[in-house]
């Protein structure tokens, strides 16, 4: 779950359109969201690839484990005491 503040103009907007296309706030966020961070993952450069945070991008859609998750953001030894 994740919440997010608005600024009073945006949430207006947006409330505005889902009233008028009569869909949920989460959905149009969700699906703005996606598209978003499809469009930087189609910008990224070669050095972007070591990156352990744009490597996330799209990990909800493939179904990563926790330990796949967390060799990606900590390394190898994340779990090494």
């Amino acid at each position: 779950m994740l919440s997010v503040r608005l600024p009073e103009q945006l949430d207006a907007q947006l409330a505005a359109h889902c009233r008028a296309a009569q869909v949920s706030k989460s959905s149009v966020v969700q699906a703005a969201l996606e598209i978003h961070l499809r469009q930087l993952a189609a910008r990224r450069t070669p050095a972007d690839q070591n990156d352990p945070f744009l490597q996330l991008i799209g990990s909800g859609n493939r179904q990563l484990s926790t330990e796949q998750l967390m060799r990606m953001t900590r390394g190898k030894d994340w779990n090494k005491a």
